[in-house]
Order: C-alpha cells, then structure tokens, then sequence
C-alpha cells in the first residue's frame, strides 16, 4: 500500500481523518469543559448548543476532505505540489474530471472546516470573557469523578505484567510475518563502495 500511496494526497487525508478529527474533537470537548472550569463561568445553553453546531460541522467537514484526498490519492494526486495537470497526462487529467470534482469537494470541506474553527473561537471568547459568572451551585463546572458506588476493578486486571503481555503478545503479531518475509526474500545486497 505505501508503494502506492506513498506522496499522495492519500497520506494528507489520512492525516486529517486520524488526527484531524478524533484528536482535534478531543482537545474541542477539553476546552468546552475546561475554560468554564477555569474562569468560573457558566457554560451557557446557547454555548452549548453553539458548541454542538460546531463539532457537527467540524464533522463535516473533515469527511469531505478527507474523503477527497483519500480518493485523490488513490488516482495518484501528489501532495506538497500546487496545481499541476502534468502536460495533459491521461493519469492527472482524472483528477480534475466533472464540474464537482474531488478537488472542489476538498476546498468545500475545508471552507466548513474554516467555519467551524471560527465558531470555536467565538465560542472560547464568549465563554472565557462575556459568559455570566457561575454562581449557583448547579452552575458551577465540577471536575468529573468517578462514581465511588460501583465495584472496584477486578484485582487481575490490576497486574501490570499481564498488560506488557499482552502487548508484546499483539506486537508479535502484527510483526512476526512481515518481518520473516523480509529476512527470507531480501534482496541481495549492493556491492562495495569504490572511491577511486
């Protein structure tokens, strides 16, 4: 696979969909628990609801990127280039195919995305320095406990040694083949450096 999409646009949109989204989303859930937390102020109703319209949109448009470049990448779209269509190449010419081609659908998610990362900002200031003060008890933003009445962790689970385990277990695994391959179907090695 990375023989194929090595340099693509397939990488850029794997990016965004694996960090892009999850993480970002993330560090989004943080901030609209933590800067209430911290500044003492109320996470109001329409910040809520703001904050709802602004993950669905970061949503959006990250599936549209991403998507884009994935396919993009697998029609052999380079990355780290501006626009090319390589002297008419049949190959580069697929790229551009249609009036809603992959590229446009790429600049639509990115334009929600742009959207979106506004609506946080608005929402961070608004939060951070116009909300009203928290000063009922059930305003105030509490850090997360757990619940102290459920059952405790099955003490098994607890052993730190099953852990590295099981992960060198998974580890085994996942590289056990592929490097077997690679030991017993190298290629043969390159001759000696001359210098002279």
């Amino acid at each position: 696979m990375n023989e194929v999409v090595h340099n693509t646009l397939w990488i850029v949109g794997h990016f965004h969909i694996t960090v892009g989204t999850p993480v970002a989303m993330t560090f989004m859930g943080m901030t609209f628990w933590l800067i209430p937390y911290l500044t003492g102020r109320k996470f109001t109703k329409s910040m809520q609801i703001l904050g709802f319209v602004q993950i669905i949109t970061w949503s959006i448009g990250m599936l549209l990127m991403s998507t884009a470049q994935h396919i993009l990448g697998l029609l052999g779209a380079p990355r780290r280039t501006a626009y090319s269509g390589y002297n008419d190449h049949p190959a580069a010419l697929e790229w551009f195919d249609g009036i809603l081609t992959n590229h446009v659908t790429m600049a639509v998610g990115g334009s929600i995305l742009f959207l979106s990362a506004m609506i946080l900002i608005y929402i961070v200031v608004m939060t951070m320095f116009l909300s009203p003060k928290a000063v009922k008890p059930e305003d105030v933003v509490e850090f997360p406990m757990a619940d102290s009445d459920k059952e405790n962790t099955p003490k098994w689970l607890e052993n730190w040694w099953i852990w590295i385990g099981i992960a060198v277990f998974l580890i085994v695994a996942a590289y056990a083949i592929p490097l077997s391959h690679m030991i017993h179907h190298a290629p043969p090695g390159s001759e000696g450096f001359k210098t002279w």
